[in-house]
């Protein structure tokens, strides 16, 4: 569902940004990302509000051709799967607008610039020779934008989509079929794997990448007249409809119920949010360090491989980890309590299921690859001779690790950190699944309020959802920039 749309839009986005000079670029080049700061489901909720009967847009239009039902006007229907699709991508087009740009940048300007020389227009390069050097940057991020429609739940159902994800929720907690909703799970995911080998088989033995020297910038063409009020108008549309509708539809709306308990709620909700993010942050930046620093060492074929097995979690939707997860930790915990009984005759109650410490291991295995991945690059472009340094001079052991092993991994540290910091702010599913009685977070509060329809209601926590995101999402952008230029 919009997978294409979003591709299309991040591609064109990142190729005018990486290879053009016009007015704003400076500012459209990081701000571009920023709708990674809005969860799905917050603009699903905001532009049905913004589009609706009853919305700005409506109303603006009755008053303007003097309408005053329905009937007497056609306006197309947000809450449908051409509607989903839309909002999806204009939410999820930075993925590849991230993986593209970066491509981008590192790719040598040489082979454009043949391109032009001989004479090819602006379009025939971009159709014949930058869309296809792209493909593997373009895949991966249409990869992780597919994922994030999969683990959608609140989006989907508020726009009336019988998506898998949904019918799983639905399958599990309101028919009580663990089974069917167990067998929908496994689709999920060998849907997903068999995607994912088809595409590595069809580029199986291409080379796509020309390196440039790391010290000459890509050239930039400086475009003039209509070609520069295109790009800006593109660029302005895109960031407009990913973030600014979005976010001011929040705003008034929040605005409209400022009140003392709304803001005592949503900051008790605030606070857990936060919490649960750092912790799962740090659980799953110590968990990841670790894989990197396995992968990186000379160890046998079976640990690379558990490595790779292991992040794979970010492919399966959070709904299909809670449904796995759930059985084991309930089986853990009644071995704990036999086990205590017997010895201390003591029952501990819900240790695993039943507690954060639930929540902190799906956060883990879900965002697993985005920390390793991270960390794992920054090993590559580190190398080893630091740490053999280290070891000549006598620091072994922690004091090898704090002194110069997490001192020169910093930037992808902190770069890592917020990045799933920030992914554990918006998630939804598994959160809304394994919560324990009690903990409600910015995202399930949302939830709740706008899937019985309280969407003013739901306005402040959702914005909350969003501000929380935006400082993170800005600083992993700026570590990046620092570490591809």
């Amino acid at each position: 569902m919009g997978r294409g749309d979003d591709g299309a839009l991040g591609l064109v986005a990142a190729w005018l940004t990486t290879h053009f000079d016009f007015p704003g670029r400076r500012l459209f080049d990081w701000a571009l990302i920023l709708p990674l700061a809005v969860p799905t489901y917050l603009a699903a909720y905001s532009y049905v509000e913004f589009l609706d009967f009853t919305g700005p847009v409506q109303q603006a239009l009755r008053a303007l051709i003097g309408a005053a039902t329905i009937r007497d006007y056609w306006f197309p229907q947000i809450k449908s799967p051409a509607g989903a699709a839309l909002v999806l991508s204009l939410v999820l087009y930075p993925y590849v607008y991230v993986a593209c740009r970066t491509f981008f940048l590192m790719q040598s300007g040489s082979v454009g610039a043949a391109s032009r020389t001989l004479g090819a227009s602006g379009g025939r390069t971009f159709f014949t020779i930058i869309l296809p050097l792209s493909r593997p940057a373009l895949v991966a991020g249409i990869t992780l934008a597919m994922m994030e429609v999969l683990n959608d739940l609140g989006a989907v159902q508020y726009f009336g989509v019988n998506s898998l994800t949904a019918v799983i929720y639905s399958t599990w907690i309101n028919r009580g079929n663990f089974g069917g909703a167990a067998q929908l799970a496994v689709t999920i995911v060998l849907i997903v794997a068999a995607l994912i080998l088809i595409e590595q088989w069809a580029r199986r033995g291409r080379v796509y990448q020309l390196h440039r020297d790391s010290r000459v910038a890509p050239p930039r063409e400086t475009l003039a007249g209509r070609h520069a009020v295109a790009a800006s108008l593109f660029c302005t549309v895109l960031l407009a409809g990913g973030f600014g509708v979005p976010v001011g539809e929040l705003t008034v709306l929040a605005l409209r119920n400022l009140g003392p308990n709304a803001v005592q709620a949503a900051t008790g909700a605030g606070v857990t949010t936060v919490f649960l993010a750092a912790a799962g942050a740090l659980v799953t930046i110590g968990i990841g360090l670790f894989a990197a620093k396995v992968g990186n060492a000379r160890g046998s074929r079976p640990a690379h491989a558990a490595i790779r097995i292991a992040t794979l979690g970010y492919a399966v939707p959070g709904t299909v980890l809670a449904l796995g997860l759930l059985q084991p930790l309930g089986q853990a915990d009644l071995w704990l309590n036999r086990a205590s009984i017997a010895l201390l005759d003591w029952r501990p109650g819900l240790i695993l299921s039943g507690s954060v410490a639930a929540l902190l291991y799906v956060y883990a295995i879900r965002f697993l690859a985005v920390s390793h991945t991270t960390l794992d690059a920054a090993m590559r472009r580190r190398g080893d001779q630091m740490i053999d340094a280290g070891r000549v001079l006598g620091v072994t052991g922690w004091r090898l690790l704090l002194r110069v092993d997490l001192p020169s991994l910093s930037p992808a540290l902190l770069s890592a950190a917020t990045l799933v910091f920030v992914e554990i702010v918006k998630e939804l599913p598994a959160t809304l699944l394994l919560r324990p009685l009690g903990v409600e977070t910015l995202a399930t509060m949302v939830y709740a309020r706008a899937n019985v329809s309280l969407f003013t209601e739901a306005a402040l926590p959702a914005l909350g959802i969003v501000l929380v995101g935006v400082l993170p999402v800005i600083l992993a952008t700026r570590f990046s920039d620092r570490r591809s230029g």
